[in-house]
This record gives C-alpha cells, sequence and structure tokens, in this order.
C-alpha cells in the first residue's frame, strides 16, 4: 500500500516520524458510459468554447471566480509555497473526550504508521491515549487543503479522522422539523418495547451490501447468458395508526424468536 504523505506526528516538543495511509475505500461498483449502437467508451473533450478548440491537460490551469465570470489564476508553485507550517506535520493541538465530538463532524480515516527508529514514541502516545481516554484533536495539510482530525486508536494503530469545519455542515434550522407534538404514554411505552427487541451490540461483520452482491449476479447472469428475471418490487404499507403499527411489530418481533 502506498503512502499518500509522510511527515511528523507532533506532541509538544515530541516529533514521531510517520507514514499517512488511506484507512477506507468505497466498495461500489463503477459503470462505462457507452454509445448504445456500437457499445463504445464515451469519450470526454476538454473543450475552450471561446477558442473554440480541444486542449490539453498541460494547458489546464487552476481559477478562483470571485465575480462572476472573473477568475484569479493560481499555479501550482503558489499553492506550494503557501505560508502552512503544517505542511509536513500533523500538530497534536489538545486532547479531549471521545463524547466531545459529534459524529456528523467525522469524515475520511487515516492510518498512521511509525518510520524505522520511531516504534518506542508511538508506543507511549498510544498507551498514554489508551489509559485516560482521549483522542487528539490535530492539524495537518493534505491534498493542498489545511485539515482538522482526531487522532484516535483503531485496533492499536493510530489513526486520523479528517473533521468537516463548522462552516460545512449546514445546520438543520431551516427545515421544518416538529418540536413540540403531544405524544400517549401509551405510544410511548409500545415504542420502548420495541426499541428493546431492536437493542443488541453492533458488530460489522454482520452487515453486507446487499446491492452490490445483487447487482453483481445480475451481471455475472448478463456475462453467462441467462435470462434475466426481475422480482416485482415489494410496495412498502403506509403507516395508518400508530399504535396499530407499534404493536404489529412487537408482535412481529416476538415470532422472529
Amino acid at each position: 500500500m502506498k503512502a499518500l504523505w509522510s511527515g511528523y506526528l507532533s506532541f509538544g516538543l515530541v516529533n514521531i516520524p510517520v507514514r499517512l495511509y488511506g484507512a477506507t475505500h468505497k466498495g461500489e461498483l463503477s459503470f462505462h458510459l457507452l454509445h448504445r449502437k456500437c457499445s463504445t467508451p464515451i469519450k470526454y473533450e476538454k473543450f475552450c468554447p471561446s477558442c473554440n478548440v480541444n486542449i490539453e491537460m498541460e494547458e489546464i490551469v487552476r481559477g478562483y471566480e470571485y465575480e462572476k465570470g472573473k477568475f484569479v489564476i493560481i499555479n501550482q508553485e503558489e499553492l506550494e509555497n503557501l505560508p502552512l507550517k503544517n505542511l509536513k506535520n500533523i500538530e497534536i493541538l489538545k486532547f479531549v473526550e471521545p463524547r466531545d465530538i459529534d459524529p456528523i463532524y467525522l469524515d475520511k480515516s487515516y492510518y498512521l504508521q511509525p518510520e524505522e527508529g520511531a516504534e518506542r514514541a508511538y508506543c507511549l502516545l498510544r498507551t498514554v491515549m489508551k489509559r485516560t481516554n482521549r483522542v487528539g484533536i490535530v492539524r495537518f495539510v493534505l491534498k493542498e487543503r489545511e485539515h482538522i482530525g482526531v487522532l484516535r486508536l483503531f485496533n492499536d494503530t493510530l489513526t486520523v479522522q479528517s473533521i468537516l469545519y463548522a462552516d460545512e455542515v449546514m445546520m438543520p434550522d431551516v427545515l421544518n422539523i416538529p418540536q413540540r407534538v403531544h405524544l400517549d404514554e401509551k405510544e410511548i411505552e409500545l415504542a420502548e418495547e420495541l426499541l428493546k427487541h431492536y437493542t443488541g451490540r453492533f458488530n460489522i461483520n454482520e452487515y453486507r451490501n446487499e446491492y452490490r452482491e445483487e447487482l453483481m449476479k445480475l451481471i455475472k447472469a448478463k456475462i453467462a447468458g441467462r435470462e434475466i428475471k426481475v422480482v416485482p418490487r415489494k410496495e412498502v404499507e403506509k403507516v395508518v395508526n400508530l399504535m396499530d403499527a407499534l404493536k404489529k411489530s412487537i408482535e412481529k418481533k416476538k415470532k422472529a424468536v
């Protein structure tokens, strides 16, 4: 696996040389867009409508639109020379309790591997974080962007998970969310009983990407030349009476045990 970044994990005056690796990947299937007539993959041209010509990649530059139709050009050298002190440094800013970070702010995860000779410092930080049950708030630069992240442990590996900035999370204030709705006490009791039937421990291995599996079955059947049968979609029953729906749900769960 190729490292995305190498530098230092900085804890006060302690600098731990590390390499950063992607911890996740999307398991979705991708499709090519083809010409229906001949099944040739569609080619997308980079075209300039002003010059009326196709252009090559080396002719393309980055531009920021500061007014409608007006751009300021930023080149690669200028990006690399930005006065950021975290270009080669993951700086620990503070340690907090895990519950302080709402999951909505969590983004992409990365693993940190110590460079040769840095194992002792790496293990020391890992041990202290375990004993204190704290996670670190860090700042780092990756892919030409400064990130805030949370430094935590996953399977005894120091892991950095980037965090969205406050202005990148849309608050639900603009939505029509019900606040004060009268609920019958019996409805609440039945809902609580139903919740108990759904309560258990989380185990990621219990879950599969069923859509992807069915899609692969379809693809393999097409390849093998078999007839494809489409199962009619089951209609979801509309909730007419909430109390009745809760009771039926509980009975269904009891029968399944």
